[in-house]
């Protein structure tokens, strides 16, 4: 069962990860103490914590699709969800937002990709983090996507860009025409083949400082054999894991390495 393999994934990860104190890396050592463990609370967190308390109260059916097929098939089902049902069961929790806040504050990415909107919330939370950035963002359902629109303009961030439709046909669409992606997060099919399959088309624009986010890398076996395949891909400079997700890096003149960090 899945519940076992997350508490074996994450009893592996406790004895694994170390502090920021003994990464040996002044890179990851000034990202987790600038960026993570920033003692600030920003006023937007106090804002969009009400906001998705009554969110998650909704009772607004809606109608999803569910591309759970993965990539390369034409199957999908669909059904009629509150949206505060569906909102407890897509939305990370406050403290992974908040990291996504912080983690596009500190980076400051121009173009940010998120591939996964549900009801908007991660969205929200990496376009405050950089108001200057841009944030593009893929949804697969169009009542969903309509949803996330009027969250967006409810928290003043109606410039967030909503792609709607089944990834295998619109990202290739979008990412011709973008010229680059400084951050990806991706949060839109947690199964390794669509993962590694969206990972190597955004690769292809990312750059020296581009940040790649990867939901869930221990969420299963199928997704932490994904996870290990992007830490071997050539392209990977380093990896941080705090758990609840993975980040790449491709800077130059790195040693390829990864860090598990408890923070």
């Amino acid at each position: 069962m899945k519940i076992f393999w997350h508490i074996y994934t994450f009893i592996k990860y406790l004895a694994l990860s170390r502090s920021r104190y003994k990464t040996h890396s002044p890179f990851v050592y000034n990202f987790i103490e600038g960026a993570l463990k920033g003692e600030d609370e920003p006023a937007d967190f106090n804002k969009l914590k009400d906001y998705k308390k009554k969110l998650l109260k909704s009772k607004t059916p809606v109608e999803t699709v569910d591309f759970g097929s993965g990539a390369g098939s034409s199957a999908y089902k669909t059904f009629i969800v509150e949206i505060g049902k569906l909102a407890r069961k897509r939305t990370h929790s406050t403290a992974q937002l908040e990291d996504l806040y912080k983690i596009s504050r500190y980076f400051k990415p121009g173009t940010i990709l998120e591939m996964g909107t549900a009801t908007g919330f991660s969205s929200l939370y990496l376009k405050k983090g950089n108001p200057a950035s841009r944030v593009i963002t893929m949804e697969g359902c169009a009542g969903l996507a309509n949803i996330a629109q009027e969250n967006f303009a409810l928290n003043h961030a109606d410039d967030i860009e909503i792609v709607i439709g089944n990834f295998d046909h619109t990202l290739p669409e979008l990412l011709n025409k973008l010229e680059s992606l400084d951050m990806v997060f991706f949060d839109g099919n947690h199964k390794m083949g669509p993962t590694l399959n969206y990972f190597e088309q955004c690769l292809k624009l990312a750059n020296e400082g581009s940040v790649f986010i990867f939901d869930d890398i221990h969420w299963s076996k199928g997704m932490t054999r994904a996870w290990e395949k992007i830490k071997k891909h050539p392209e990977t400079a380093f990896t941080i894991d705090i758990y609840w997700a993975g980040l790449l890096f491709f800077k130059k003149g790195f040693a390829k390495q990864h860090f598990i960090i408890r923070y």
